[in-house]
C-alpha cells in the first residue's frame, strides 16, 4: 500500500488559517445569589435536568457540592456560550449551577454530609444566618465563549457548539449522538421527544421505570430511573425520534445518524399544529402496535426461546402501521394473523437479518419497512 503524501508546511499553515475557530474567551466570577438571579431572568438558559444529559446528581451529591462551597473548596469553572448579546447557554457545569439554584429555592435538604453533619436535613432557608451570609459571599467562575462575527456565522456557530460540547466531555463520559442533538436542537420538537419518552405505554413496553412513581413533585429522580440504561443517556428519546425520522420516505438517505440529525434540525422550529399532529401519530401508532402484538410487541424469539426487544423491529412495525393507518380497522380485526405472520417471518434467516440483524444502511431501512408493511397487509387478506 502506497504511503500517503506528506503535507507541506505551507499546506498545514493554510489549513490552520482556514479552520481555526474565531472564538474569544472571557473569565468572570459570580456570587451565588447572582447565579440564581441570572437563571431567573433567563440570561443563563438550559439549566433544567433534561439539558445535556440525564446523569443528574442525586441529593447526596448535590449536598456534597453545597458543603464544598461552604468550606470554600475551589470549584471548577463553568462554561457559557454567548448565543445572543448578554444571553448565555450553559455548555458545561449544568449540574453545579442547577444544584445552586435548587438549594437557594429550598427544593432539597442537605443530606449525608460528613464534615457538616449538623446541617443534615436543613434547606437553605433553615441555615443559621451566619452560614447564609457566608454562602452568599461564595463565587463560581465562568469562562464565557464568544464567537466573533464572520461570513457563514450560523454554520460556524453550530460547529463551535458541537466541538466544545464534545471536547468538554473528553475527560469524563462523552455526549452520545442523542445527547448532542438535544444540546444543539433544544426547541419544541426536542421537548416533544422528551414528553413522548415519558408516555406510560412507551415506558412499559421498553421496561423503563414509570415516571409517576420515580419523579417527585420537586423533579428529583429516583435511583432506579436515573440508572436505567435507556433513560440515563437519552436513548429513549432517540427511539422516539427514529419513528419520525423513518416515517418520511425522502429522509431515508445517508447514514442512520444523518437521518436522525436531519430530522432534529428540520423540525426544530415546527409549528404547534405540526407538533400536535406528530404527537397524535406517535401515540396512536404505538397503541395500535400494542393492540396487535400484545406482550410481544417489538419482540422477537431468540435461539433459546427468550423474547427480546428489538429497536429495529420497533422501527419497522411503527412505520409499517403508519403507512397502513387507513386500514387500522382491518389490522385490529386480524390481529392474531398479523402477529403470527410477523413472528413467523422473523424465523426465516434472511428476513431476520433484514429486520433484526441491524444492517445500518439506508437501503436496509427501506427494505425493513417495505417487508414488514407487505407482511402485515398480506395477513389481513388471509
Amino acid at each position: 500500500m502506497a504511503k500517503a503524501a506528506k503535507a507541506t508546511t505551507k499546506a498545514i499553515e493554510k489549513k490552520f488559517a482556514e479552520t481555526a475557530f474565531r472564538l474569544g474567551q472571557e473569565r468572570n466570577d459570580f456570587l451565588l445569589p447572582q447565579v440564581r438571579e441570572l437563571v431567573r431572568q433567563e440570561k443563563w438558559i438550559n439549566l433544567r435536568p433534561e439539558y445535556q444529559r440525564r446523569l443528574v446528581w442525586d441529593d447526596p451529591r448535590r449536598s456534597l457540592f453545597i458543603e464544598s462551597l461552604l468550606l470554600n473548596v475551589p470549584i471548577p469553572p463553568v462554561f457559557l456560550y454567548e448565543w445572543e448579546l448578554s444571553r448565555y447557554e450553559v455548555m458545561d457545569g449544568q449540574q453545579r449551577l442547577n444544584s445552586i439554584v435548587d438549594f437557594y429555592d429550598n427544593l432539597f435538604p442537605l443530606t449525608k454530609l460528613e464534615t457538616w453533619k449538623e446541617l443534615n436535613g436543613m434547606r437553605y432557608g433553615e441555615l443559621p444566618e451566619t452560614l447564609k451570609r457566608g454562602l452568599d459571599r461564595r463565587r463560581i467562575s465562568a469562562t464565557v465563549l464568544l464567537l466573533e462575527s464572520s461570513s457563514g456565522a450560523r454554520p460556524q456557530a453550530n460547529d463551535v457548539r458541537k466541538l466544545v460540547f464534545e471536547r468538554l466531555n473528553t475527560g469524563g463520559q462523552q455526549l452520545n449522538a442523542q445527547e448532542l442533538r438535544h444540546c444543539l436542537n433544544s426547541g419544541d420538537f426536542d421537548k416533544l421527544l422528551i414528553s413522548l419518552s415519558q408516555n406510560a405505554l412507551f415506558t412499559e413496553i421498553w421496561e423503563i421505570p414509570a415516571y409517576e412513581q420515580n419523579v417527585d413533585k420537586h423533579g428529583n429522580i429516583s435511583k432506579t430511573l436515573r440508572e436505567n440504561a435507556l433513560y440515563s443517556r437519552m436513548r429513549d428519546c432517540e427511539i422516539v425520534l427514529r419513528f419520525f425520522a423513518f416515517r418520511q420516505r425522502n429522509n431515508i438517505r445517508g447514514s442512520i445518524r444523518s437521518m436522525l440529525d436531519r430530522c432534529m434540525e428540520d423540525n426544530e422550529h415546527a409549528s404547534a399544529d405540526v407538533l400536535a399532529e406528530m404527537r397524535e401519530a406517535f401515540e396512536t401508532r404505538l397503541s395500535l402496535a400494542k393492540d396487535i402484538f400484545g406482550d410481544k410487541v417489538f419482540k422477537y424469539e431468540d435461539e433459546d426461546g427468550s423474547w427480546k426487544l428489538s429497536q429495529t423491529l420497533y422501527d419497522g412495525v411503527m412505520v409499517a402501521l403508519d403507512r397502513l393507518w387507513d386500514k387500522r380497522k382491518f389490522l385490529k380485526a386480524a390481529r392474531s394473523k398479523v402477529s403470527r405472520a410477523v413472528h413467523g417471518l422473523l424465523k426465516r434467516p434472511k428476513a431476520y437479518e433484514v429486520i433484526v440483524g441491524r444492517p445500518n444502511t439506508a437501503n436496509a431501512v427501506k427494505n425493513r419497512m417495505d417487508l414488514l408493511a407487505k407482511t402485515i397487509e398480506s395477513a389481513t387478506k388471509q
